[in-house]
């Protein structure tokens, strides 16, 4: 039987509407702007879906960028959302080897709980 304090305890942990999991990924990052500007950074998280990074140089949101090295190859990626110096990307046009390559990778991977950082 719930009480009350387990209701309130429920209702406290936020819902994550994602549509994949998200996992731990910290790794260097290379991005592309459609300008062709190169920037650097370091990934924060993964999914089957996207990822979000930390980059020093401002995205312009909804630009299509390409994000390298990402299952071994370059992918596009749609930048999505921003706080502060942290992005998220949407991944765009991934191959089904891709998107197995992804996923394969995510599964050695520890659960990411990004609610800490707001993202």
């Amino acid at each position: 039987m719930q009480t009350d304090s387990d209701t309130q305890k429920m209702a406290e942990v936020p819902q994550d509407r994602r549509r994949h999991p998200r996992y731990r990924h910290s790794a260097p990052l290379t991005i592309r702007t459609p300008d062709g500007v190169v920037l650097r950074g370091i990934s924060i998280e993964i999914s089957a879906s996207g990822l979000s990074a930390i980059i020093a140089e401002p995205l312009k949101l909804n630009d299509t960028v390409e994000l390298e090295p990402l299952a071994a190859v370059k992918v596009l990626a749609l930048v999505r959302r921003n706080t502060g110096k942290i992005y998220g990307f949407e991944f765009l046009n991934l191959s089904a080897e891709q998107t197995q390559q992804v996923t394969e990778h995510c599964k050695f991977l520890p659960l990411y709980r990004g609610k800490l950082l707001g993202i």
